[in-house]
């Protein structure tokens, strides 16, 4: 009977730690002192448009994470925005943050845009683009703009790439032909990124995060790593008090 119970909780453990990446973590943003959200040298205006109304800054953002709150353990993130068209709002400087949720890019587009037909080929477009070309996408204005408009393009325009027409549309010469450079050279990338989004929800904009990537001075453990822990933790206190 003993060894039976034990089974049945061992199988539990496992099922938690695998069904766990789905699941979301509360984190917390907040601006940085200096930068006004865009780091600086990577912002540009004028580049297009959104649902013909939209114009304004696009490049790579500078903010500030925390995994507490209220905290004063926040370290640097160099982030994208996901969404094309939900309100930037994070925490003000020096301040506990706003608070967000840490899940998988999969589960976001899931949840959050159940518009976007194929989510995961979606997905495995952003995490292609991230690997290859973030990197690059922040030594010039030109090029984190090229980078920004070309994630919204894979998210709100998923049925046609089309940086003419459609929500997403792209004016800047310049910025228009890097972006479909690095479009035109994703059928020759191999590596992906393991990314994660910061999710503001239905109500404000959501941000790319790859935990342990080059855009963190930090590691944060992935969604899933939390109900791991637990599973591991749950296992360990029962076999100890046997």
């Amino acid at each position: 009977m003993i060894n039976k119970l034990k089974k049945q909780i061992l199988l539990a453990c496992a099922v938690l730690a695998i069904s766990g990446s789905g699941q979301a973590t509360t984190v917390y943003l907040r601006d940085t002192p200096a930068s006004g959200h865009f780091a600086a040298g990577l912002s540009q205006t004028g580049v297009g448009s959104i649902n013909n109304s939209w114009s304004g800054r696009a490049g790579t953002l500078d903010l500030e994470l925390s995994l507490t709150s209220p905290s004063t353990d926040f370290f640097s993130l160099l982030t994208y925005c996901i969404d094309p068209v939900r309100t930037l709002s994070v925490g003000p400087a020096n301040g506990n943050g706003s608070s967000f949720e840490l899940l998988s890019m999969l589960s976001y587009f899931s949840i959050y845009t159940p518009a976007v037909a194929d989510p995961t080929a979606t997905t495995n477009n952003i995490q292609k683009l991230w690997a290859n070309a973030y990197a690059d996408s922040k030594t010039t204005d030109t090029k984190a703009a090229a980078f920004q408009f070309l994630l919204w393009e894979y998210i709100a325009d998923y049925a046609s790439f089309n940086l003419d027409t459609g929500v997403v549309k792209v004016t800047n010469a310049a910025v228009k032909a890097q972006a479909n450079a690095w479009n035109s050279a994703m059928t020759s990338w191999t590596s992906t990124a393991n990314l994660s989004v910061i999710s503001g929800y239905d109500t404000k904009q959501s941000f790319i995060y790859e935990p342990g990537g080059t855009g963190t001075n930090e590691t944060v453990p992935e969604p899933g790593t939390y109900a791991m822990i637990g599973a591991g933790l749950i296992c360990l206190g029962y076999f100890r008090r046997k």
